[in-house]
């Protein structure tokens, strides 16, 4: 079989970068127009963590991916001493404890990142062992169990959704057993339904959407509204900024139903070039994952671009009455801090490993740095699964 054609050079990808600036300008664009009516301090404020999210994937890009491999295992365990001090302190963001310092900080955000780091650095150093279940499945659900289960239990639901869902995913891109996933998804959905049953405000949802596939004149009241704003955008949409259902009509125009927002100003045309620009991204990260013969930087190039994809296809799905109503973001459009830092680290990280891994130099030197870490976090061994995918 033909070999895969690997990059030679340390450029990063250029066509990722610039499908991420074209996102960034775009939600920017169209975060002004849903919030200019109240006064441009959301503008403003999302202006500024913008230049710190930029700045963030500035850094992401000169620090060597590998070094990541080895802050793993520190970096999980500040997160989860995050979501457990979040639990007892944080501060309420519409119904769940999921803010830390106001509403400029959410732990379950970064924590979708981090789990993303951690679980490629213990998949890659797993090699043929991943599919032993002692070894494999029963840490691995561990893990995914722990971080998804304190993102739950703020509750939200939907962050740790995503989070398991890219978690799972990374597990079968690194070559997992196909029955040991199918097991996972039985055991992982019926414990997330049960869980999301117990909670009132998730069953009443289900509950609507359940409700509205019988009926879709019953179909929960943020969804209505939200179709109403796209349909009422046609093809070509009503133009920028002479939007009329996001003054007051339109439930949370700057965060949740912004892509509504766009149905409406911008019409059909208007959403579907922000899911074409989401498609190129996503391919782009995948492309980048295929060409990286590193088991470590392939894993976080498929992680990072996973969680994107996922993320973006809810809200579509949500605004479109597809899915259950949750609150979830639009990466690059929805207005956040801890979302836009989270996001542009992401990206970050895919230009990281769009380079190639350092030579020489540097491989000491993060050896030497890192030495006394190699019994608690093993060298990446190539998983047989990820070899055979690049043969």
């Amino acid at each position: 079989m033909k070999q895969r054609k690997t990059k030679k050079d340390n450029t990063i990808d250029y066509m990722l970068l610039a499908t991420s600036l074209a996102l960034l300008a775009y939600g920017l664009l169209v975060l002004y127009s849903a919030t200019f009516y109240v006064g441009v301090n959301f503008w403003r404020q999302q202006l500024l963590w913008t230049g710190l999210g930029l700045l963030v994937m500035w850094a992401m890009v000169r620090i060597p991916y590998p070094l990541w491999q080895k802050l793993a295992l520190p970096l999980m365990g500040v997160t989860l001493t995050a979501l457990v001090i979040v639990l007892f302190l944080g501060e309420q963001v519409f119904g769940a404890q999921r803010s830390l310092f106001g509403a400029s900080v959410q732990p379950g955000v970064l924590a979708r990142l981090v789990a993303v780091i951690y679980i490629a650095a213990w998949l890659s150093s797993k090699g043929e062992q991943l599919n032993r279940v002692r070894y494999g499945l029963i840490p691995f659900a561990v893990i995914i169990g722990v971080v998804a289960g304190l993102v739950a239990l703020q509750p939200d639901l939907s962050t740790a959704l995503l989070l398991a869902v890219t978690g799972l995913a990374m597990f079968f891109f690194a070559g997992g057993d196909p029955i040991q996933i199918f097991l996972s998804l039985v055991s992982g959905g019926s414990a997330f339904a049960f869980l999301a049953w117990q909670l009132p405000h998730a069953r009443a949802r289900l509950v609507d959407y359940l409700g509205s596939l019988r009926d879709p004149t019953q179909m929960p009241y943020h969804v209505h509204r939200a179709i109403l704003a796209i349909g009422e955008g046609g093809l070509f949409g009503v133009g920028i900024g002479a939007g009329r259902l996001k003054s007051g009509y339109l439930p949370f125009p700057h965060t949740d139903s912004i892509f509504a927002v766009v149905g409406e100003e911008m019409g059909m045309l208007g959403c579907l070039l922000v899911i074409g620009l989401f498609i190129l991204l996503i391919y782009r990260g995948y492309r980048i994952t295929l060409e990286t013969p590193d088991p470590f930087g392939s894993l976080i190039g498929f992680g990072v671009a996973t969680m994107i994809a996922t993320e973006a296809l809810l809200n579509v799905l949500v605004m479109t009455g597809l899915a259950p109503f949750t609150g979830t973001a639009l990466p690059f459009f929805s207005y956040g801090g801890s979302e836009m830092l989270v996001t542009m680290a992401g990206i970050g990280l895919l230009l990281g490993v769009s380079r190639g891994r350092p030579k020489g130099d540097w491989d000491a030197l993060l050896d030497r740095w890192w030495r006394d870490w190699r019994a608690r976090l093993p060298r990446t061994g190539r998983s047989a699964s990820l070899a055979n995918r690049r043969a």
